[in-house]
Formats: C-alpha cells, sequence, structure tokens
C-alpha cells in the first residue's frame, strides 16, 4: 500500500539512465508518475496500458507533473516526455534492460501479468513488482524465471517520493538485486532492505495507523480530535484524510488480498472494529474516498476537499472522550510497537533502515528522528515508554504491548 506523506521534491534531472530502455506495466497514477521518474533520469521508457488511449493518458499525467515542475527549458521538457512511448503492445517491452509491473494489488492479477512480460523479454531482464504488500516469493511462483523478480516497492507520488523498498523473494538472485539497488539509487532514490513477508515494513507499520484512527472512530472518538492529534505529532497527512487519498476501498482491497493469504494456510480471519468502520462507510454509505468525491470527508465538483462529513457523528456518535495527548500517543506508540515487531521478525535489518523507511515512505514524524528513534529518545527512556505503553494498552486495548526484548 501507498502512503501520500508530504513529499520531498529533489532538483534537477539525473540523466544518469541515458541509452537505458525501462519497461512500465500499467499506466495508472503510479505507473505513469513512475514513467515520468524514468524520463526524468534519462531512461527510454516502454509504457504499456490496457489501451494505446490508456497509455496516452499516462504520458498526459507525466506532462501535467513535467509542468508542475516548472521548468524553464521548454525543449528539455519536450525531449524528457518524447522519451515517453505510449503502447498496448506487450512485445513493445523486448529491448528493456527493467521492466516494473504497476497494475492493481492481487496476486492472480500480477502474476498474469508478470508472465506475459516474461515471454516477451530477453533473460537478463530485470523483472519488478511495485507490490507494497504482497510476498516476491509468492509473485514468483507462477514465472519461469523466479530469480528475475525483484520487489521494487515506490512510493506515491513516485516522482515526488524518495523512498523504494527493496524485496528479494526466495529465488531472486544476487545480481538482480544488486541490479534493483542500484537502479533505485540512479532514479534518485532512497533505498531501504526489507524481507520478503507480507506487507513488508512500510505497510505493516502504516497499516497501524490508518487502523487506530478507524478504531477511535467506531468507539465513538470525535473524527476532528483524531485528526488533530496527528497534526499536533507532527503527522505531514492527518489518518483519515490520507485514508481518503488511498481511497477506503483499496484500503479494504488489502485486506481482503491479507485475509485470503490466511486462509490459504488453515488459518481463521479475525476481523476488528477497523474493519467494520471501513465497511460501513463503504457498504452503507457510499463513501469510498476522494476519488469517489465522498469518504471521510466531502468534496466539492472540482474535487476539493470542504471537511469531514458531518454524518459520522450520526454515524458512529462522539460517545467517547479522549484527551489530545492520549489520541497522539495511540497513532504514534501503535506504529512503534509494529516497529519493534518487524525488528525482532527480521522484516527490517537495522534501526536506522527502520527509521528511513517511516520518515521517508509513510510520513512518521520527521521530528522524532523516525519510528526506532522515537523509542530510544522517548523522555524518561526505555523503561517510562514501556510504561506510558501499558497505561495505553490499559486505556484502549493489548495492541499497543511492546514485544519483549
Amino acid at each position: 500500500m501507498n502512503a501520500a506523506p508530504e513529499p520531498a521534491t529533489g532538483t534537477g534531472r539525473l540523466e544518469c539512465l541515458g541509452g537505458e530502455t525501462i519497461g512500465v506495466v500499467g499506466a495508472g497514477m503510479m505507473g505513469a508518475a513512475l514513467a515520468y521518474t524514468c524520463a526524468r533520469a534519462g531512461a527510454d521508457v516502454v509504457l504499456v496500458g490496457r489501451t494505446v488511449d490508456g497509455a496516452r493518458r499516462g504520458v498526459a499525467y507525466a506532462s501535467h507533473r513535467e509542468a508542475r515542475a516548472r521548468t524553464t527549458d521548454s525543449a528539455v521538457s519536450r525531449a524528457l516526455l518524447d522519451r515517453i512511448t505510449p503502447t498496448d503492445r506487450l512485445a513493445d517491452l523486448e529491448p528493456a534492460s527493467l521492466v516494473v509491473e504497476a497494475v492493481p494489488e492481487n496476486v492472480v492479477v500480477k502474476q498474469q501479468v508478470m508472465r506475459s512480460v516474461e515471454a516477451v523479454t530477453h533473460e537478463g531482464t530485470v523483472l519488478a513488482s511495485t507490490t507494497s504488500t504482497l510476498p516476491i516469493t509468492t509473485l514468483s511462483s507462477a514465472l519461469t524465471r523466479a530469480e528475475a523478480l525483484v520487489g521494487m516497492h515506490f512510493f506515491s507520488p513516485v516522482d515526488r517520493m524518495p523512498l523504494v523498498e527493496v524485496i528479494a523473494g526466495a529465488r531472486t538472485s544476487e545480481a538482480v538485486f544488486t541490479t534493483a539497488l542500484d537502479y533505485a539509487r540512479m532514479l534518485g532514490k532512497t533505498p531501504i532492505v526489507v524481507r520478503d513477508s507480507r506487507g513488508f515494513f512500510t505497510s505493516r507499520v502504516m497499516e497501524r495507523y490508518l487502523d487506530e484512527a478507524l478504531t477511535a472512530v467506531g468507539e465513538g472518538v470525535d473524527p476532528d480530535v483524531v485528526e488533530r492529534a496527528a497534526t499536533a505529532a507532527g503527522y505531514p497527512v492527518p489518518p483519515l484524510r490520507l485514508l481518503d487519498e488511498i481511497s477506503l476501498t483499496l484500503n479494504r482491497a488489502v485486506q481482503r488480498e491479507n485475509r485470503t493469504a490466511v486462509e490459504a494456510v488453515g488459518g481463521t480471519w479475525q476481523g476488528t472494529s477497523a474493519d467494520r468502520v471501513r465497511d460501513r462507510l463503504i457498504d452503507d454509505h457510499d463513501r469510498g474516498g476522494r476519488s469517489v468525491g465522498r469518504g471521510f470527508y466531502d468534496y466539492d465538483v472540482d474535487g476539493s476537499r470542504i471537511g469531514l462529513w458531518p454524518g459520522l457523528h450520526e454515524v458512529f456518535g462522539t460517545r467517547r472522550t479522549i484527551q489530545l495527548d492520549d489520541m497522539r500517543d495511540r497513532l504514534m506508540f501503535v506504529q512503534a510497537v509494529e516497529a519493534l515487531r518487524c525488528l525482532d521478525e527480521g522484516v527490517v535489518g537495522s534501526d536506522d533502515d527502520a527509521d528511513t523507511g517511516s520518515v521517508l515512505g509513510i510520513g512518521f514524524p520527521a521530528r522524532t528522528g523516525g519510528v526506532v528513534s522515537f523509542v530510544r529518545s522517548y523522555p524518561g527512556g526505555a523503561d517510562r515508554f514501556a510504561a506510558r505503553a501499558r497505561e495505553l494498552a490499559d486505556r484502549y486495548g493489548v495492541r499497543f504491548l511492546p514485544p519483549h526484548r
């Protein structure tokens, strides 16, 4: 899943991929922004859409992003955009040294696309998935060249977000993994290495932030308090607004993929109050997020945010009073505890990568230094952090208890 924290913009063009051809499959917002990023770095890009018109719309999106970059030299901009070739023919990917799929977050869909890409590219082509949650080992199981597939989880908008999670599947070759790290750097990104597991690092930690906000709303906490607490903590985008930007429907689709995976191995899916809040908004009130003009917030005809939907009070009530400090700490601690679990499980290899991923990828308050630094530097030290976590657990649930370390 992709976040939308306050992005960090770069300056100038990298032009370090001159002569390279990169393929992007999927011409939606993610694919189009990725194509633009690759062209900005000097690569020739083959952008494959379901239709030629769809691919051309992807180029139009790239053109819009370039116009917003306020480039003064129109010839440079034109040359950049001319490096993107829109097509609906997968066969046009043949010269690519790297092909990145940017299609919906669904195992079957991604496997079908990657099998088709594998069939038209040469043996040395690196195949990459932008998945934010699906294990690379699972995706690669459908391929003949499983060793060629690597995870490159970019963040949206790709041209402005600096982070890439790079993930090796069980059969990913060391050469392919190293090449993926090189490509990330050549595109001007900061890569972090995470272990192949469902949700990886950033999506797992961000999901706790979003779910905590949903849980609070379901408890009857005033949605405005939830948003103000996040802003007070230093999050660049408060959680209910972020859910609208991501879309509640996409957020639910990711949860359903998680449920499918759990049940496929004989597990029992444990639904949560966060799931129920999301379902009520989508199913009972047709509020799927900003893309449909209504979610936690109302939007005008131009798509501009008006304010929180007043109906939230009627649907969920405001029966629980909570101090702003408690709501702030709920959002921060639930992420910190999940990050500690990820470290213990080896999902992320170092405190530094965890901090980098949390700040650059999912908008954890930058003033803390990152999600692990927040724990390490908590006023009063580790004992006080643990004590505060127990206070939150006593009031709001055991999810705030940190792992025994």
